[in-house]
């Protein structure tokens, strides 16, 4: 018996389109979690040292 995926949707906290998987990061000196898509994530990545990474979210689960 094939699982059932279940599927979600969230928006990039940056850009707000959605996307079937998102990061989990930190950018800012606040140290507020966010969820990106990866061209945000592009953007915000590179030579920022308040990056740090926190997982990754996916629009289809199994469950």
């Amino acid at each position: 018996m094939a699982k059932i995926k279940r599927v979600r949707t969230k928006p990039c906290s940056r850009c707000t389109e959605t996307n079937d998987v998102l990061y989990r990061v930190r950018i800012d000196e606040d140290g507020d979690w966010i969820f990106v898509c990866p061209a945000c994530l592009e953007k915000v990545k590179p030579g920022n040292p308040h990056y740090q990474y926190g997982g990754t979210w996916k629009s289809k689960k199994r469950h």
